[in-house]
């Protein structure tokens, strides 16, 4: 058994991999703010505090613990609300980040998975994006995760660290009520709640949608997976898919062909566009996405079903 620190294990994906961690029989500690992050998320079996990773001096309550690693995933995650609390963004995602791996330093951890993001790459054009490609980002927040990565790789000659460029991640667990991140999770609100869409931008805007359970799976992989140590890597599915080709596969799965959109102006230094080349990591990892995105909206769906009362 190994004990891992599990950083924003209140949200979406830091509890589901804290679940997948506890499932293996290993201890987790978790830490949340719980700035987006709800508690019915955190695993009942993971020890639980509440600390702000910006403040160095909350995190004097993991000095007991010895982490065989840190994986990082807590963040300000929204490019939208970015610009409208820069500083926060500023302060979570690029000193918080800092602060872990002085933590790391000062405690002998030797093993540091950061959650970085799409949005570091700015806009692209329609060929998948490479992990080679130079960082451009638009958003306040892509600046501060792209200075989180360059943090990690100033710590690389002292720990063993992996970065991953998480692209639109879905699935059963995400917050529905968050109605400024994750664009899945926004439209099927909509859709529950028998609302007309609200479309932010061009239907024609594309992503690279990943099942969160494939998400889980390539971040359990790569704790042990010397392979991956002082790389970063795409992780995604690696297709594209518009906007508007979303909608019809989440229309699908609600069983609702016809349903009202509303288009409005896009949000400020939106992403028109990008997919991801996940050959590195489906060779250095030996993992590749499993789930559809068909598949993977039918059981986001069922389990929206089963827990509408909490939206």
């Amino acid at each position: 058994m190994k004990t891992y620190l599990v950083t924003g294990v209140a949200g979406f994906i830091g509890s589901a991999i804290a679940r997948k961690l506890l499932e293996s029989g290993h201890k987790v500690v978790g830490i949340d703010n719980f700035l987006t992050g709800l508690k019915e998320n955190i695993p009942s079996k993971a020890k639980f505090f509440k600390a702000d990773i910006s403040k160095m001096g909350e995190l004097k309550a993991l000095n007991k613990f010895k982490f065989d690693a840190v994986l990082h995933l807590a963040a300000q995650t929204s490019a939208e609300i970015s610009f409208e609390n820069p500083t926060k963004d500023l302060l979570i995602n690029s000193l918080g980040t800092l602060n872990l791996l002085e933590y790391c330093k000062d405690h002998k951890v030797k093993r540091f998975i950061y959650a970085s993001s799409t949005s570091i790459y700015g806009d692209v054009d329609e060929k998948p994006v490479s992990i080679t490609r130079a960082a451009n980002p638009k958003s306040y927040y892509g600046i501060t995760k792209l200075a989180g990565e360059h943090y990690v790789q100033t710590f690389s000659d002292r720990m063993n660290t992996t970065i991953f460029r998480i692209f639109n991640v879905y699935g059963p667990g995400q917050n529905m009520g968050n109605l400024k991140q994750g664009m899945v999770s926004i439209y099927m609100y909509y859709f529950m709640k028998n609302k007309p869409v609200i479309v932010k931008g061009s239907k024609d805007r594309f992503r690279d949608f990943t099942y969160i359970d494939d998400i889980v799976n390539a971040w359990a992989k790569a704790i042990d997976a010397p392979k991956t140590y002082g790389k970063t890597y795409n992780l995604a599915a690696g297709k594209k898919t518009t906007v508007e080709q979303l909608l019809k596969h989440v229309a699908l799965s609600w069983g609702k062909p016809s349903y009202p959109i509303e288009y409005v102006g896009g949000t400020p230094k939106d992403q028109f566009g990008s997919y991801a080349d996940v050959k590195p990591i489906i060779r250095d990892l030996n993992w590749k996405p499993r789930v559809g995105l068909k598949e993977g909206l039918d059981n986001f769906v069922k389990w929206a079903k089963d827990n509408s009362e909490r939206w």
